[in-house]
């Protein structure tokens, strides 16, 4: 496994350029509980891996636990191996500072998701 290292700031500007407007279409599909918004991001990798079904069995787990997103903000770029990724804190209606983590593939010129996760205590309750 490669270490993960916090990127510089020119990369972190690079990056947060393509990576905030994805944030904030995914979360708002998150919200509004539609997966073609919340999907337009995604590469065909995590398309498979994240279908629908497997999209409203997570909303309703996160919604239930934490209710709908709010905001975010002090992202942290970090890089490993062949991926860059992007943590958010985010603040949700009843939790405030979940991890909501994006992860690009360097080099990818289209910016898709490889990766997606969010993190927080009561998430893992």
């Amino acid at each position: 496994m490669s270490q993960e290292t916090v990127v510089s700031e020119e990369v972190k500007a690079e990056v947060l350029a393509y990576a905030d407007p994805i944030a904030d279409n995914l979360m708002q599909g998150f919200n509004e509980g539609n997966y073609t918004i919340y999907s337009r991001d995604f590469s065909a990798e995590m398309r498979q891996g994240l279908d629908e079904a497997a999209f409203e069995q997570n909303r309703e787990h996160v919604t239930s636990r934490i209710g709908l997103y709010e905001s975010r903000r002090d992202p942290v770029v970090t890089e490993t191996g062949e991926y860059i990724a992007v943590t958010y804190k985010g603040e949700f209606e009843q939790e405030d500072g979940v991890a909501l983590r994006f992860v690009f593939r360097k080099g990818d010129e289209s910016h898709r998701l490889y990766g997606l996760w969010f993190n927080s205590p009561k998430l893992r309750s």
